[in-house]
């Protein structure tokens, strides 16, 4: 198995545990954090800021911050592992998709987005 591969599921192990230290691990140099709800991209020293502030936010919900991924769609393309993937925040309406980008050097870029039905329910 390749770095990629590795480095994608200390990544995933990193959200999952919160840990900042896997998650910077699994990160390369240029990594970007693309989070809507964000004034800026969220960079490796800005990754453990966001981690505390998205902990306080899923406490606020009323979560532990356990959340599930599903439907998971991933492409080796020369080199740089593509993921698609639909999240959400167990015991929370908090859901939306996920598009993550990892080389050998590690994850590079993830960008996320929000799905809230109840936007749309009252149409």
């Amino acid at each position: 198995m390749s770095d990629r591969f590795a480095l994608r599921s200390l990544y995933i192990e990193g959200w999952y545990e919160l840990d900042i230290t896997k998650l910077l691990a699994a990160t390369a140099k240029d990594f970007i954090f693309d989070d809507p709800r964000e004034p800026l991209p969220v960079n490796r020293n800005s990754l453990g800021k966001y981690m505390h502030d998205w902990v306080h936010t899923t406490r606020v919900l009323g979560s532990t911050s356990d959340w599930t991924l599903a439907n998971e769609v991933r492409q080796d393309n020369d080199g740089v592992l593509i993921d698609w993937e639909w999240w959400e925040l167990d015991n929370t309406p908090l859901c939306g998709m996920a598009f993550v980008k990892t080389r050998d050097d590690g994850v590079f870029m993830e960008k996320i987005t929000y799905f809230d039905r109840a936007v749309y329910s009252n149409r």
